[in-house]
């Protein structure tokens, strides 16, 4: 039987190489994203190179949980289990934007949409076991201004502002996870990928974005040791794993390990679901 594996972001760089190397392995794709063409030309592509003409296609705006809490219902009429789930799309604005509901938008993207999406989708993937949630990162060190989680009284964009916490809060959301999941038969693990050409960069200031450009690398490693870490068994029982390349287990700072702060984050998370 095929697994099922329901990824975001593919239509990103990361997110569409992942995508291909599991349709490669004979994988029912569920492609969740924002924009129906974006999709659907990404959706033509695999099944022209693989194939494989498994695939669903789901509309979501990963910032705003009620477009989430649809898609998932939608989801759930189609598939009774999932078998994986890859948290790949990220956002990076220079400016403050926000969603509907108020809130900061690379908070809302990369951390909070994530997180409603796995917590909406757990029972499905329970009842796919063994099956497991890979959220793709970064080993960032920022820390998470809990006062002021959503940038209203001080924000800054870059890896030591926003976007670093939002990293930081997939760490912490990780682990957090990975500690609800023992013993359910559903593991939970982050993925660094190094850097990695995309778009991601663009509203980077301009001399940053070129020396990213110039340094990062084809998104191929990345993709591959993530089809591996979402279907092959030696990753089934990786819980809480912080993984690179290869799939080389490495670590992250020890204020992401802070148990404490790990659940005040899931709190807030949790009350912001409903927005």
């Amino acid at each position: 039987m095929k697994k099922n594996i329901l990824i975001t972001g593919a239509t990103g760089t990361i997110g569409k190489a992942t995508a291909m190397e599991l349709a490669k392995n004979n994988c029912q794709l569920i492609l969740l994203g924002r924009n129906f063409e974006k999709l659907s030309a990404v959706k033509s592509e695999i099944i022209k190179e693989t194939g494989n003409s498994d695939i669903d296609m789901y509309i979501a705006e990963l910032s705003e949980p009620k477009s989430i809490h649809q898609a998932v219902l939608e989801i759930k009429k189609r598939y009774n289990s999932l078998n994986g789930l890859i948290n790949v799309a990220a956002i990076f604005k220079n400016n403050r934007l926000e969603n509907s509901s108020g809130l900061e938008y690379m908070f809302a993207t990369n951390h909070l949409g994530p997180f409603v999406l796995t917590v909406e989708c757990l029972d499905l993937l329970k009842a796919g076991k063994p099956s497991r949630v890979l959220t793709v990162s970064a080993p960032s060190t920022t820390k998470i201004n809990f006062d002021d989680i959503n940038g209203k009284k001080k924000f800054s964009a870059g890896f030591m502002g926003a976007f670093g916490a939002s990293k930081m809060m997939n760490l912490m959301f990780t682990y957090a996870l990975a500690r609800r999941l023992e013993g359910t038969g559903v593991t939970a693990g982050v993925f660094h990928p190094g850097l990695v050409k995309s778009n991601l960069t663009n509203e980077m200031p301009a001399f940053l974005n070129y020396i990213f450009k110039q340094i990062s690398n084809k998104p191929d490693k990345a993709a591959k040791t993530l089809c591996s870490l979402a279907i092959d068994k030696n990753y089934e029982n990786s819980n809480g794993t912080f993984l690179t390349l290869g799939g080389k287990e490495i670590k992250s700072n020890e204020y992401s390990k802070n148990q404490d702060l790990q659940e005040k984050l899931w709190t807030i998370s949790e009350q912001l679901m409903k927005y």
